[in-house]
């Protein structure tokens, strides 16, 4: 598949997110994968150095989260965390589809950091800001998201572990799996009573060329949980 066709690939699979994105944002996504792959070949930030792979499974993820954050979150100009953001693909790709939040990379490795900094200075995206800083070290500064998204940050009760006392009353926490989240898992459980939150949704979802569902497992507190109810 070419690059041309590639996004082509990821447009259709946005609007099937609720996403339509215009010339401008495609041109956003464009610049930000052709600088991340330009610095990928100085440093290692993502291990695919394709960029038709980049945008059809790393900027695809992060748009199939905004799809459903957007969705989810009610308010005008949420505030969200990419809790390990490496190279930047998940937090990005909402960013650019959801111009009105307000998104923070959190990033723990100064390589990392050192290019989601001066990317995010060069892109001209306002709310867009980088903090150095490793999950569960230390006060995280201007707590209380109203969501933290975590892909391949930790098996998931330790993900949870980082990303639940980050998020606000009625925030969320999404996390990226290939499958739905088992409840009888018994590390999940005792996360889930020690923060006294829940899972309030597993929502299928696939990727383009993909064959096979994946899940994004959105958390909350059970005070917000039980108002769904």
């Amino acid at each position: 598949m070419t690059e041309p066709e590639a996004v082509s690939a990821l447009r259709a699979a946005a609007a099937g997110w609720g996403l339509s994105l215009g010339p401008q944002q495609i041109a956003q996504i464009g610049s930000y994968v052709g600088e991340l792959l330009a610095a990928n070949r100085k440093t290692n930030l993502i291990s695919d150095a394709a960029p038709e792979v980049v945008l059809l499974r790393h900027v695809a993820d992060g748009l199939a989260a905004a799809g459903l954050l957007i969705k989810e979150v009610r308010r005008p100009s949420p505030r969200i965390l990419d809790l390990g953001a490496g190279g930047g693909c998940i937090g990005m790709a909402i960013k650019i589809a959801w111009p009105q939040a307000q998104v923070t990379l959190m990033e723990s490795l100064e390589r990392k950091f050192r290019f989601l900094n001066g990317m995010a200075v060069r892109s001209g995206l306002p709310g867009l800001t980088v903090a150095l800083r490793r999950a569960g070290e230390g006060r995280v500064p201007e707590e209380g998201f109203d969501a933290v998204v975590a892909r391949a940050l930790a098996p998931l009760p330790r993900a949870l572990e980082l990303a639940l006392p980050l998020i606000g009353p009625e925030g969320l926490v999404l996390i990226f799996q290939s499958a739905a989240p088992d409840p009888e898992d018994q590390g999940l459980r005792r996360v889930l009573e020690r923060r006294a939150a829940a899972l309030m949704k597993c929502i299928p979802y696939r990727l383009p060329q993909e064959s096979r569902d994946r899940c994004l497992s959105l958390f909350g507190l059970k005070k917000r949980a039980n108002g769904l109810n």
